[in-house]
């Protein structure tokens, strides 16, 4: 009987998935498996009801080389994806199908899961995935599927591998546009901020900054204070002969606590507005800063931090050093473009060691690359392991907020 294997993609768009995606539907069809693309992730096959046809279309696609024959030259993730996990699905994204109750919270629907993969025959699933899709793979290989993962994210911070699919591309791009942001700073003798990846650590940020020789470096595990940080900033551009400054803030900075409630008005663009909104009408001024607080500082469903603090850096220091400033948020257009040689090789070489991993009936397996085994396979489990800890300052400057130099591997410590 023909095997038939599940491909979706989960997380972030990662430039090098396509080519990836390619090179599995053309290894799988030479050994003459059949391969189903699940569509945005694993709501993909959330939204498949095996017992309405109708939902097959919607949620599942049949791939073949002539399919994929020119997706290695788009951008995006062909399959399209989403941070949806299964085990936890509010309310409000629940198809209608399963919907039973009329609370709220979240539900675990791995239950449904497993009754998809039986229905579909699926023979086992390769999970193109960040930590958090990753992780529910490696929960539903517990379960009796058989998984294999490869790592695709440009934070590059997956446990069990050195590197994962879209990381170079995105360093790279990083630096490129920071040296054009540069140039526009300097005509316009400016201070320009740059937001980029980094939800959760400063590492990819880091070499980012490092190496586009950036003055000053904001990232999540240091909370900065406004008025250190704009005296640094102004005598960067001081001492540059032609008059600019350039820094970069990670996706997931923070203020210092201490200093959060001094700069309220502009922290309060990261807040939710409908429930600022109805705080306001009903007078709970203390409502209202406790939970633009809370947005800044808590993490939401899926882990990160409310977007756009590069802006709300940018209006704090413009406000204190009464100079306008430049801002430009790169996170998305980090994600994007070509694919680079490394993520072009890993692409391909993530894509013949996963189909290997199933042919040999390996289940629960990890597609990795290491520095010094080249590229391997590693349990599954290993990304659901808590990350191992390192000390900020080995590449962290805490009082000038700059990045130390030293040598490293990628983002992984």
């Amino acid at each position: 009987m023909e095997k038939r294997i599940g491909v979706l993609s989960g997380g972030g768009d990662a430039p090098g998935q396509n080519v990836c995606l390619k090179a599995i539907v053309a290894h799988a069809v030479e050994r003459g498996i059949e391969v189903l693309g699940i569509r945005k992730g694993w709501e993909g096959l959330l939204h498949y009801n095996p017992d309405d046809p109708q939902t097959f279309s919607d949620n599942l696609i049949h791939l073949n080389a002539t399919r994929v024959r020119d997706i290695d030259r788009m951008p995006g993730a062909f399959l399209h994806s989403s941070r949806l996990t299964p085990n936890a699905v509010p309310l409000a994204r629940t198809p209608a199908f399963l919907k039973s109750h009329n609370g709220s919270g979240e539900r675990d629907f791995t239950s449904h899961i497993l009754r998809a993969v039986e229905a579909l025959q699926l023979d086992g699933l390769i999970v193109l995935g960040d930590r958090v899709a990753l992780t529910y793979g490696a929960q539903l290989a517990q379960q009796g599927v058989c998984v294999i993962g490869i790592p695709k994210t440009v934070h590059n911070d997956i446990n069990g591998t050195d590197y994962a699919l879209g990381f170079s591309t995105a360093l790279g791009r990083g630096v490129r546009f920071i040296y054009e942001l540069r140039a526009m700073a300097s005509s316009r003798e400016e201070i320009a901020v740059v937001e980029v990846l980094g939800r959760t650590t400063g590492l990819t940020t880091m070499l980012i900054a490092y190496l586009a020789g950036a003055d000053r470096l904001l990232i999540p595990e240091v909370p900065f204070d406004p008025p250190q940080l704009a005296e640094l900033i102004l005598r960067d551009k001081a001492n540059n002969p032609s008059n600019y400054a350039v820094l970069v803030v990670s996706e997931g900075a923070t203020l210092a606590p201490p200093r959060a409630r001094d700069f309220l008005p502009e922290l309060s663009r990261l807040a939710h507005a409908r429930t600022l909104a109805n705080a306001i009408a009903v007078g709970e001024t203390a409502q209202v800063e406790n939970q633009i607080l809370a947005d800044v500082t808590h993490p939401d469903e899926f882990g990160f931090r409310v977007s756009g603090i590069g802006a709300v850096v940018t209006e704090i220091l413009e406000n204190l050093t009464q100079q306008r400033m430049a801002f430009q948020p790169l996170s998305y257009l980090i994600r994007t473009g070509e694919p680079d040689g490394q993520d072009l090789l890993g692409a391909m070489n993530f894509a013949v060691l996963a189909l290997s991993l199933f042919v040999q009936k390996q289940s629960n397996r990890l597609a990795a690359y290491r520095q010094r085994e080249n590229y391997i396979d590693v349990p599954l489990d290993m990304v659901t392991q808590p990350r191992g800890n390192y000390d900020v300052s080995d590449f962290y400057d805490v009082e000038t907020y700059k990045p130390n130099a030293r040598v490293i591997w990628a983002a992984n410590i």
